[in-house]
């Protein structure tokens, strides 16, 4: 099982859509887990179901298991772990390594081929455990100013949380979103990404597609739509990129 975590500490940034289209895309190739440790449940509602008020993933932080979690969603081959909606994870002690004994006690690498992550805009025990368990970890980020000093800090976040648990870093991608080459701020944000971090760790951009905002209000991600849209093309080819780069 591929483990992908889509994170970013800036909000608006199209982590959530990022989560729920690369979810249902890999979907078409295997079995998937999507985790939504995000409490505000936007993951859940984007594939058909919603948060739940007590029995949701934040629930393995009080002894359930995370097998119990999961429900049905718009895919058939996709499970989703629903947010646990107003779980505080600052109401609680030392969390961690909490999902990483989950994963290895109900041996979940055996039920599925993917798993995505959906995590929280904050650096806290949430994105930790997440990291944990990451084969990869994807940052989208709008190309502007903040959402290029935002790309640095979460790198360093990465990296600072290998160091302090001795792990292997895990691949990590940038995928620039609500991207628009006619935008000269938008050009020049990813030349400073391409020049600090190297073109290789860049994805091809996803496009403006107001699609990909409709989508929740439709519970249906535009990579299971029909016809042709350019947020459907570019999540598909991003999801191409990272198969490729996963090996």
């Amino acid at each position: 099982m591929k483990t992908i975590v889509v994170s970013n500490r800036k909000g608006g940034s199209a982590k959530t859509t990022t989560a729920v289209n690369l979810a249902c895309e890999l979907a078409k190739y295997g079995s998937v887990l999507l985790i939504d440790f995000d409490t505000q449940a936007h993951a859940s509602i984007g594939v058909g179901a919603e948060g739940s008020r007590d029995n949701g993933v934040h629930s393995i932080f009080l002894g359930k298991t995370l097998s119990e979690t999961f429900i049905p969603t718009v895919h058939e081959q996709l499970t989703l772990a629903p947010a646990q909606e107003f779980f505080d994870v600052y109401e609680y002690g030392d969390l961690r390594g909490v999902l990483k004994n989950r994963f290895r006690r109900e041996m979940i690498e055996g039920f599925f081929d993917y798993c995505i992550i959906d995590t929280p805009p904050t650096f806290d025990a949430l994105l930790k455990n997440s990291l944990e368990v990451a084969d990869a970890v994807v940052i989208p980020f709008v190309p502007h100013h903040l959402g290029t000093v935002a790309v640095g800090q979460m790198v360093r976040a990465i990296y600072q949380n290998a160091l302090q648990i001795g792990r292997d870093i895990a691949e990590v991608g940038i995928l620039p979103v609500m991207y628009n080459p006619h935008i000269p701020e938008h050009r020049d944000a990813l030349e400073k990404v391409k020049t600090q971090f190297g073109e290789e760790k860049l994805f091809l951009p996803i496009g403006v597609d107001i699609r990909l905002a409709k989508q929740f209000e439709s519970a249906s991600p535009v990579v299971l739509g029909e016809g042709r849209s350019k947020g459907l093309e570019d999540y598909r080819r991003f999801t191409q990129q990272l198969l490729e780069r996963l090996g």
